[in-house]
């Protein structure tokens, strides 16, 4: 398929992996003129453009969005009067968007969240299922970097948590309610009682970030009910400055049920590559847009979930 991309400081992921994927990028676009000349001599791109409007009407099966999330709004609306499908990376309109704003969204439109792509998430997946109804579900994301001065503590939080959200909406997608408890700390609560705790707060003793997803089951561990305490599967995965990300073994019970990783590729490029391949699947006509959602993919109705959740933070 012939592919423009919109973007390209993240989106030159996009480029790769939609090269790697055997598609054809035919355009890209950057307010960064020269930069976008520059990328498109590197790798033979015949259209370059500096704004979207610049973007010819038609000659593209899909237009891949990867501009900061402030700027989702106005390139989305532009977007929304074409023909092809439409890929933008996550958040849909992050810290700065107005209720008007996403009223004003429609159509197809998917958002590039790749958690559920990642290495073992599988068998998170397929242990979550196992575990019958949830009680709880806690989502803890420690940090202590050199933060980007353009981001309030919200907006840090916003970006920051949204991956790992992402992991819990694409299975639990029954939200009901969610409250700030506290200037670090959601609530939210489903239909069906489970209850989702979201903490994202500094912490000294790192360099770094980590992620941690902690499951509690509602039922005892053995059907006898001889112990008390419930099934908790547990998710950690973190980078420290200046490494790639890797992730702990999947828990279960406090047993390992995975193998810890330190893959030698960026796990990230390759969730994003899987997370990308799975949505041209479905515009190349090649799956059911059913299949697409369950293998993980978030359309603007599922990727609303995730930004509701986070939405209480401008409260």
């Amino acid at each position: 398929m012939k592919i423009a991309v919109i973007g390209l400081n993240w989106g030159r992921v996009h480029l790769s992996a939609c090269r790697e994927l055997g598609h054809e990028i035919t355009a890209v676009v950057s307010r960064d003129m020269e930069k976008c000349r520059r990328i498109a001599d590197e790798y033979g791109i015949p259209g370059r453009y500096q704004s979207v409007s610049e973007l010819p009407g038609s000659g593209f099966d899909v237009i891949s969005v990867a501009v900061p999330a402030a700027q989702h709004y106005g390139v989305l609306k532009e977007l929304q009067k074409r023909s092809c499908g439409i890929v933008c990376e996550k958040p849909v309109l992050g810290f700065r968007g107005t209720p008007e704003m996403y009223q004003d969204l429609s159509g197809e439109i998917f958002f590039n969240y790749a958690y559920p792509f990642l290495q073992d998430m599988d068998i998170f997946y397929r242990k979550l299922e196992e575990m019958g109804s949830i009680r709880s579900i806690s989502i803890e994301c420690l940090y202590h970097l050199d933060l980007n001065t353009r981001f309030t503590p919200e907006e840090y939080f916003y970006e920051t948590v949204s991956h790992p959200v992402s992991l819990v909406v694409h299975k639990l997608q029954d939200v009901v309610s969610a409250v700030r408890t506290a200037p670090a700390e959601i609530l939210a609560q489903t239909a069906s009682g489970t209850e989702l705790r979201i903490i994202c707060r500094e912490d000294p003793s790192l360099s770094g970030i980590r992620h941690r997803v902690t499951v509690t089951g509602s039922e005892a561990r053995n059907a006898a009910g001889d112990d008390a305490a419930p099934n908790i599967l547990r998710l950690t995965g973190e980078f420290v400055t200046g490494s790639p990300w890797h992730y702990q073994p999947l828990e279960y019970n406090g047993k390992p049920i995975s193998e810890e990783h330190f893959p030698a590729a960026d796990p990230w490029y390759t969730a994003n590559k899987a997370s990308l391949g799975n949505l041209l699947r479905y515009f190349a006509g090649e799956q059911s847009r059913k299949e697409t959602l369950s293998n993980g993919a978030f359309d603007l109705r599922k990727a609303m979930i995730a930004e509701d959740i986070l939405n209480c933070l401008k409260a």
